[in-house]
C-alpha cells in the first residue's frame, strides 16, 4: 500500500514538475538563444544599413528598413533584443540619413519620436508572440499529460473528423496519431451505436454531454467494447465546434457480464422448470390423444375421413403451438452474441408470457396487460430485452408469495412516454421495497431471497443501459412495487 501511494506522488510529482520546469537547463538555453539574437540581429542591421546607405534611399525608406527589421526580431520573442536594436536602429538614422549625416542630435524630437515608435512595436509585437507561445506551450504540457492515462481520449470537430489522438487511444484501438488525424472517426472505427448516432447527437447538442457504451473495431480486426463519455466544446459565441470523447475500455468486464447473463438465463429457464414441464405436457397429451383416435377412425374395413381428418388437423395445430414453446425456451437459454434488429416491444411481451404463465397459475396470481398500439419500434437485442421481461415478471411473482389479505396482481404496461422512449413496466400487490434496501437493490451479488444469487437485477439494468435506456423502481401509493425501464426509439439516422 505504501509503495503504490509514493509511486502515485511521484507521477504526481513528475506531472507537476512538466508543467511548472524552469530547470538550469532552461535558463542555460534561453541565454543562447538570446545571444544568437542579439548576433543576428546586429548583422541583419549592419547589412540594412550598408545597403541602404550604398544606394542613398534617404531617411524615411531606411527608418522604414529598420522598423520591418525590428518587427521580425520581436517575433523572436525577446524584449530586451529588441529595445537593444530599437535604440541602435534610431542612433543609424541620426548618423548616417540624418542631415548632416555622420552626426548625432540626442535631443531631437525626430529622434525621440522613432525611439519610441520602435520600441512601441517591439513591446506590442513580442508580447504578443510571448502570450501566443505560453498558450502553445501549456497546451502542448496539457496534451503530454492526457497522454499518461490510460483511458482513450479523442477530439472530433463537428464533421466527426479526428483532430486529437492520445497515447491510450493507440494502445487499445492499434492506429498511430498520423494514421487517423484528419480522418472520420466513426468511419475508422466502425462505430456500432446502442442508439442512432443522430440520436446521440441531439443529445449531446441538448445537454452538452453524453454517456453510453459503443461497440468499436481494432485495427486487429478485434472488437472493443468501451464505455464512452461524450463533452461538447462551444466558442465565446456558443457555437458547437469540437468534441471531446474520453472512454474506458470494458471489453473483458462484458464477457463476464455475458458469461454472468448465461448462468442468469439458465437460472431462470430452471426455476421456470415445473412450468415449462406443464406447458410441454398439454400439447404432448394432446397430440397422443388425437393421433390414437385419428388413427382408430382410419384402422377400419371402411376408413371414416370425416372423423379422423380433425383429430389430424388439431395435430397440426398442436405441433405448432409445441415449435413455438420450444423456440421460447430455446431463446432465453442459448448463449448467442447481442443483435440489435428492430423490434416491437409488444411481441417480446408476448414472447415471454406463456414461459411465465403456469407460475401465474401456481402462484395464484392475476395477470393483466396493458399493451399500447402503434407503438414506435426500438433497436434492441430480442433475447436480452425477453431476460430482463423474465427476471421482472418472476420478481413479481415472488414478491407476493406472502400475500394472504388481497388479490395478487400483477401488471404489466406499456406505454409511450414524452421524452422519446417506450416504457415497458411490471408492478406488483406485494410489501413493496424497504427502504433500506432501496439503495443496494441493484448492486450485484445483493439479494433478499434465501436462495437468490443477487445478480438478475444488476444484469437487467446494465442490458437496459446498454440499449441507451434505464431501469427504475419505486413504490405503488398503495401495496407493492413497480419496475420500469425505457427504451428509446429508433429514428432514422
Amino acid at each position: 500500500m505504501t509503495l503504490d501511494t509514493g509511486m502515485n506522488d511521484r507521477s504526481s510529482y513528475r506531472a507537476y514538475q512538466m508543467l511548472h520546469s524552469d530547470t538550469k537547463a532552461d535558463r542555460i538555453v534561453r541565454s543562447r538563444s538570446i545571444a544568437k539574437i542579439l548576433s543576428g540581429g546586429g548583422i541583419g542591421l549592419a547589412l540594412a544599413t550598408w545597403l541602404c546607405f550604398g544606394f542613398d534611399v534617404g531617411l524615411t525608406v531606411a527608418a522604414f528598413v529598420y522598423l520591418i527589421e525590428i518587427l521580425l526580431l520581436s517575433l523572436l520573442d525577446c524584449l530586451v533584443c529588441s529595445a537593444i536594436f530599437s535604440v541602435i536602429a534610431v542612433g543609424c538614422l541620426e548618423f548616417f540619413f540624418a542631415p548632416p549625416i555622420f552626426s548625432f542630435r540626442v535631443d531631437s524630437v525626430q529622434n525621440v519620436a522613432a525611439l519610441l515608435a520602435f520600441l512601441t512595436t517591439s513591446l506590442v509585437v513580442t508580447s504578443l508572440v510571448h502570450r501566443a507561445r505560453r498558450l502553445s506551450e501549456v497546451h502542448r504540457k496539457q496534451a503530454q499529460l492526457l497522454d499518461l492515462t490510460h483511458d482513450c481520449v479523442m477530439v472530433r470537430d463537428m464533421e466527426d473528423v479526428i483532430t486529437y489522438w492520445n497515447n491510450g487511444a493507440e494502445a487499445l484501438y492499434g492506429w498511430k496519431k498520423e494514421e487517423v488525424l484528419g480522418k472520420v472517426a466513426h468511419s475508422v472505427l466502425r462505430t456500432r451505436f446502442p442508439v442512432t448516432l443522430g440520436d446521440i447527437k441531439e443529445s449531446l447538442s441538448a445537454t452538452g454531454r453524453w454517456e453510453g457504451e459503443l461497440i468499436n473495431a481494432r485495427r486487429d480486426g478485434l472488437e472493443a467494447a468501451v464505455a464512452t463519455r461524450w463533452a461538447l466544446l462551444r466558442n465565446d459565441q456558443g457555437r458547437p465546434i469540437a468534441t471531446l470523447e474520453t472512454s474506458t475500455d470494458i471489453t473483458e468486464r462484458k464477457r463476464k457480464e455475458e458469461a454472468l447473463q448465461q448462468v442468469t438465463r439458465l437460472t431462470t429457464v430452471g426455476e421456470l422448470g415445473a412450468s415449462l414441464a406443464h406447458e410441454l405436457a398439454q400439447p404432448l397429451c394432446a397430440i397422443s390423444a388425437d393421433t390414437t383416435a385419428s388413427l382408430r377412425w382410419l384402422d377400419r374395413d371402411t376408413p371414416n375421413l370425416e372423423e379422423a381428418l380433425p383429430g389430424l388437423r388439431r395435430v397440426v395445430c398442436e405441433s405448432k403451438r409445441l415449435t413455438e414453446l420450444f423456440l421460447r425456451v430455446r431463446m432465453l437459454a442459448k448463449r448467442t452474441p447481442p443483435q440489435m434488429t428492430r423490434l416491437e416491444i409488444n411481441e417480446v411481451v408476448n414472447d415471454v408470457l406463456p414461459l411465465v404463465q403456469r407460475e401465474v397459475l401456481n402462484h395464484s396470481v392475476t395477470l393483466r396487460t396493458k399493451l399500447a398500439t402503434g407503438l414506435p419500434v426500438v433497436l434492441g437485442d430480442r433475447i436480452q430485452l425477453a431476460q430482463v421481461m423474465t427476471n421482472l415478471i418472476m420478481n413479481g411473482i415472488q414478491a407476493m408469495d406472502s400475500v394472504e389479505d388481497r388479490a395478487r396482481e400483477l401488471l404489466i404496461e406499456l406505454r409511450r412516454s414524452d421524452e422519446g422512449s417506450v416504457i415497458v413496466a411490471v408492478q406488483d400487490s406485494g410489501k413493496g421495497i424497504d427502504a433500506e434496501n432501496a439503495s443496494k437493490l441493484f448492486e450485484a451479488f445483493f439479494t433478499t431471497k434465501p436462495q437468490g444469487m443477487g445478480v438478475g437485477l444488476s444484469i437487467c439494468r446494465s442490458i437496459v443501459r446498454a440499449h441507451g435506456g434505464e431501469l427504475r423502481v419505486m413504490n405503488n401509493a398503495g401495496y407493492g412495487a413497480r419496475f420500469e425501464f425505457s427504451l428509446p426509439f429508433e429514428r432514422d439516422a
